[in-house]
């Protein structure tokens, strides 16, 4: 069975600081520490997603969701694609359509210094977008 790929934990931190605040049905658990320093855990997804405050919400999107998001918001397009020993993405700005960034080869395969999945590269790109373009 397929199944969607998301965001990891440390990309969900920076999309927040970017100004992502979108309710996904996907399930974060949250976890708080009350005056006491006792952790209180709770699971927050679209069905609850405005009963809490922004501060304490952080969405896991699809790497594709995120992608979209850098496109319509931020008109950034990632393009991962496939060479013989594995992935790297270039990253345009949608209104010229030129290049602003290509992977140099910092992937995650030792030998070849892409990327091993096309995942990986999907989050790279977006991690890069976050880091140094917005």
């Amino acid at each position: 069975m397929i199944e969607e790929s998301y965001v990891s934990f440390e990309t969900a931190k920076l999309l927040k600081e970017k100004g992502f605040d979108v309710a996904v049905r996907t399930s974060i658990e949250l976890i708080f520490l009350d005056r006491d320093d006792t952790e209180m855990i709770f699971h927050l997804d679209a069905d609850n997603w405005n009963a809490y405050s922004s501060e304490h919400r952080l969405s896991c999107p699809t790497l594709q969701l995120a992608c979209k998001w850098m496109r319509e918001v931020h008109n950034l397009c990632i393009e991962p694609y496939r060479t013989a020993s594995g992935y790297l993405y270039t990253i345009s700005k949608i209104w010229t359509g030129s290049e602003i960034y290509s992977d140099e080869f910092n992937g995650d395969d030792e030998d070849s210094g892409q990327w091993t999945t096309y995942e990986k590269a999907c989050e790279a790109a977006i991690k890069y977008c976050l880091k140094n373009l917005i």
